[in-house]
């Protein structure tokens, strides 16, 4: 019986409850009402934030066809992107810079205390959002502010100081490698007026104008060499300056620099090493075919296929190291390693190819003293000349990238101007509706209240 009467005290009667509720109608729609009616005036109380959109598209840049693509290119080689353009969330991180923000929270309304004790990371969390629409390249950027003329000031200073930000760093990135080549090129074109000046002085003094037949095969041969070695040369001292300005910035970003040996990774040593002898096997048939024969095109693909395999493997040598470290970092890690790979491939060979040089040398024993003599100044005309050539062309193309580079962060829809009415902080419906729901919780556990006392549960 006891458990009974229990079991009848610990079921509440929906009927009973809902007849109580009645009995204290007035109280409870108070309750709701009241509670509804301190959320709309808070919701009115609130500080109203204005939101301001801006969308710009980034392009994922390909490596500089300056450096080593150039004489690549050159060959009639298409070498593939190396895996360091840069991702939209490397870009977004850029945008949270101090450089970006910094400029941007002086104008904000703020008291001097709030600006000075804002951190960079408060401000971001309060005032803005970029997100980036997965699988695209457009990134946008949602600001936040107390009117919106700030709101708008915010979003669209965002896009511009980045767009600053990076012209900047792209001219800060070409700006080692172009004063390199500048000094370069004039050191480059005394050389070369020199070697055409003695070759023409040889020619007057000794009456010869031309080379023969057994002179002109040896000179083609050994020209084969000069070229490749002289651009291998020219790129090795552009690749030098480039690692230099590439570590200068990971240095800048205090980055922990990873000490990644290379010659570690059996992938990397074996592509590297079938990249020397490939380009050997190139120069040779180049002595014996031309460019349309079946051998010399199968060659340049089974080369630029190998030097897209070393990029890749430097790439995913890279990401498999360096997961501490942000996009940007990664991405001048990635350049780095790569430029010192491409060094190091360039210098084995060269070797190689002096070898291969030194045998084809031998030759010249068999001419006169004067077509020996002749031939000489005449491969120091042809040197020269090509690397001339190669250092302007690097120039100009590295000056080329330099403007492409900041054309490819684009405003696609610049911040717009949030109407007065239409703040997007506050939610007022919202905050009433809460008001609401929070009211009849309420006025329910009053009910509640008074059914305990009245029945007991």
């Amino acid at each position: 019986m006891d458990i009974n009467n229990a079991n009848d005290n610990d079921t509440i009667d929906l009927k009973k409850l809902f007849s109580l509720m009645m009995e204290k109608k007035k109280i409870v729609i108070a309750i709701i009402v009241i509670c509804t009616i301190i959320a709309t005036i808070v919701s009115f109380v609130l500080p109203k934030y204005y939101l301001s959109n801006t969308l710009v598209r980034v392009k994922a840049n390909n490596p500089s066809m300056s450096g080593y693509a150039a004489i690549a290119a050159g060959f009639g080689i298409d070498i593939a992107g190396n895996g360091n353009s840069a991702s939209p969330e490397s870009y977004i991180e850029l945008m949270k810079s101090r450089e970006v923000l910094n400029p941007i929270i002086e104008k904000v309304d703020l008291t001097d205390d709030e600006r000075e004790n804002l951190r960079i990371e408060d401000f971001i969390k309060k005032y803005l959002e970029i997100t980036n629409t997965k699988k695209t390249d457009l990134i946008t950027i949602a600001a936040y502010g107390k009117t919106p003329e700030e709101a708008q000031m915010i979003s669209q200073g965002v896009a511009d100081n980045f767009l600053a930000l990076m012209t900047k760093l792209n001219k800060k990135d070409n700006s080692t490698t172009l004063k390199f080549l500048d000094e370069r090129i004039k050191i480059a074109k005394e050389e070369m007026e020199t070697a055409e000046n003695k070759l023409q002085a040889y020619q007057q003094e000794h009456k010869i104008y031309a080379p023969d037949e057994q002179a002109k095969a040896i000179i083609a041969n050994l020209n084969n060499y000069d070229t490749t070695i002289a651009q291998l040369q020219a790129q090795s001292e552009g690749d030098s300056a480039k690692l230099a300005g590439v570590t200068s910035q990971l240095e800048q970003q205090n980055a922990s620099l990873l000490e990644y040996n290379v010659s570690d990774n059996t992938n990397i040593g074996n592509i590297r090493e079938s990249i020397v002898n490939k380009r050997v096997e190139l120069v040779g048939l180049q002595q014996q075919f031309t460019d349309e024969h079946p051998d010399v095109i199968k060659a340049k693909e089974e080369l630029n296929s190998l030097e897209k395999s070393l990029s890749d493997e430097i790439a995913k040598a890279v990401n498999s190291q360096s997961v501490t470290l942000s996009p940007v970092q990664s991405n001048l890690l990635k350049d780095k390693i790569s430029t010192e790979v491409q060094i190091s491939v360039n210098n084995a060979s060269l070797e190689a190819l002096k070898a291969k040089q030194v045998e084809a040398q031998e030759n010249i024993a068999t001419l006169s003293a004067d077509s020996v003599e002749y031939m000489r100044l005449s491969r120091e005309v042809t040197i020269t000349g090509q690397v001339y050539t190669s250092l302007v062309q690097n120039y100009e193309q590295t000056r080329i990238q330099e403007a492409k580079d900041s054309m490819d962060i684009q405003i696609i829809d610049a911040a717009d101007l949030p109407k007065e009415d239409m703040p997007a902080k506050p939610d007022k419906k919202i905050i009433i509706a809460i008001g609401f729901i929070l009211g009849m919780i309420i006025s329910f556990g009053y009910t509640l209240y008074n059914y305990n006392k009245r029945y007991g549960l």
